[in-house]
């Protein structure tokens, strides 16, 4: 298969011997294709697979940044405009890399943008969703083969760069947890709430003069475009504020949009404080939250960067989380009926599937092993990386757990799962913790007490694994 065939995009920094001459330094390499799906593809974000694509408001892009330390040790991010990765084509995607590029497994991070207008990609996590067309199977395999041709791309590309970190903030986030007026926890905007206004941006700088590729990280949903245009494919905010950040950096330019712990975040911009209310979105919204993150990467860009001498290492875990007990079955029988007298087929399966098993009393996952990884960048540079949609709270638990070291947190990494609240939300309740649950296949039951201590636990075993191995 050749680049061309698979429409690659190759803005790497220089022929595969331009490095040669900086053997010692940290070198880098980067590309991206488009990964746009056909038409009548399912579209995801919308609970079952029933909102066929009928336009392309904007292409979806993989993108992948492979990056060396001075000892020739490797660490590859590849970043999709997609809603998640189910585990099955993560794996093959994560092996395939691994073999190309002679990396470590813990040193590959597939991170999607999570845009709810992408393709339907986690049909294998959704109860009644039924096997995959072949419409969803084939665009599976192009997408393996072509993240993997972009990957070669990026090793060819492999050349000396200058490594800095930048601290900025974005305000593009609101708590997405409010209480409505019966006092329950309910989609509303909360501005007491906690939201991450974090940014944090990687520039990598060839040495040859060429543009330099900018990784930027921060928290918040990409749900924009699905209100307005339910049945479009875009790669939303995240992919606005990429083109924008060329447009001043310059056409060869790599910027690469990282997702942070959005769980429980989305748009500022969307909140109707004044009605306590989510307003719908409209065309020109993805415009405004793209120029409002992409000029708060360029003013951190204009701030006293912190060089990294890079010394790379990682690990990972899967630590087993517990989950409580399902909700009464009533809940489904009404799902059902309501299903009937509606038409919904979704629904009816979806209910009909768990009907069964509280029929049996079977089939009732006890909880999840999660994914869960530690990167080191250099001494003083972490990436905390985590599968699923973890709730912003995390990142201030795991701060402390891990201080005094400078964590990065990195959500919708590796494999698509479900939310991960923290256990102080668990008594609230709330779709985060209960309805976000309700189509997954492996039990509607949520999490349990206990999930903060297996968190806290497995991080703390791969910091003693990285340290031991790199002593």
């Amino acid at each position: 298969m050749s680049l061309l065939s698979a429409g690659l995009l190759w803005s790497g920094v220089g022929p595969a011997h331009a490095w040669e001459a900086g053997k010692g330094s940290a070198t880098a390499g980067w590309a991206e294709v488009e990964i746009t799906p056909p038409l009548g593809i399912a579209l995801g974000g919308r609970g079952g697979p029933e909102t066929l694509a009928d336009r392309v408001l904007d292409p979806l892009y993989a993108q992948v940044m492979y990056l060396k330390d001075g000892k020739g040790t490797g660490f590859v991010l590849a970043s999709f405009d997609l809603i998640g990765m189910p585990h099955d084509l993560s794996d093959r995607i994560r092996t395939r890399l691994v073999h190309e590029l002679g990396v470590e497994w813990d040193l590959v991070v597939l991170n999607t943008s999570h845009t709810h207008s992408g393709p339907y990609t986690l049909r294998s996590l959704i109860a009644g969703a039924g096997p995959a067309p072949q419409i969803e199977v084939d665009y599976f395999n192009s997408l393996e083969e072509k993240v993997v041709a972009a990957a070669r791309a990026a090793a060819k590309g492999l050349q000396p760069v200058d490594v800095e970190v930048f601290a900025g903030t974005t305000q593009i986030g609101i708590n997405r947890r409010g209480k409505n007026a019966e006092g329950r926890w309910a989609m509303l905007p909360n501005p007491q709430g906690p939201f991450d206004d974090k940014l944090w941006v990687m520039r990598l700088t060839p040495r040859n003069g060429q543009p330099p590729a900018v990784l930027f990280s921060c928290a918040c949903h990409p749900v924009i475009v699905y209100g307005y245009a339910p049945a479009a494919i875009s790669a939303e905010f995240p992919g606005a504020a990429r083109k924008l950040l060329r447009a001043s950096l310059g056409p060869k330019a790599h910027p690469q949009f990282v997702q942070g712990f959005a769980g429980n975040i989305r748009p500022r911009l969307l909140a109707d404080l004044g009605q306590g209310r989510f307003r719908d979105s409209k065309p020109g919204d993805v415009e405004q939250v793209a120029r409002e993150l992409a000029d708060a990467v360029l003013a951190a860009l204009k701030t006293r960067g912190e060089p990294l001498a890079l010394d790379l290492a990682g690990a990972e875990d899967w630590p087993y989380l517990p989950r409580g007990i399902p909700p009464p079955r009533e809940r489904y029988e009404k799902m059902r009926a309501t299903a009937l007298a509606t038409t919904n087929a979704y629904r009816l399966a979806l209910s009909d599937y768990w009907l069964k098993r509280y029929a049996s009393g079977e089939g009732f996952a006890r909880g999840d092993a999660w994914s869960l990884g530690l990167i080191r960048l250099a001494g003083n540079q972490w990436i905390v990386h985590s599968g699923g949609e973890p709730c912003v709270e995390w990142r201030a638990k795991m701060s402390q757990w891990l201080a005094p070291l400078k964590i990065v947190p990195w959500g919708y990494c590796q494999e698509a799962n479900t939310y991960l609240p923290t256990e102080s939300l668990l008594a609230e309740g709330g779709y985060e913790v209960l309805d976000s649950n309700q189509a997954r296949t492996s039990t509607p039951a949520p999490f349990a007490l206990g999930i903060e201590q297996a968190v806290r636990e497995s991080l703390r075993r791969q910091l003693a694994f990285i340290q031991a191995k790199t002593n």
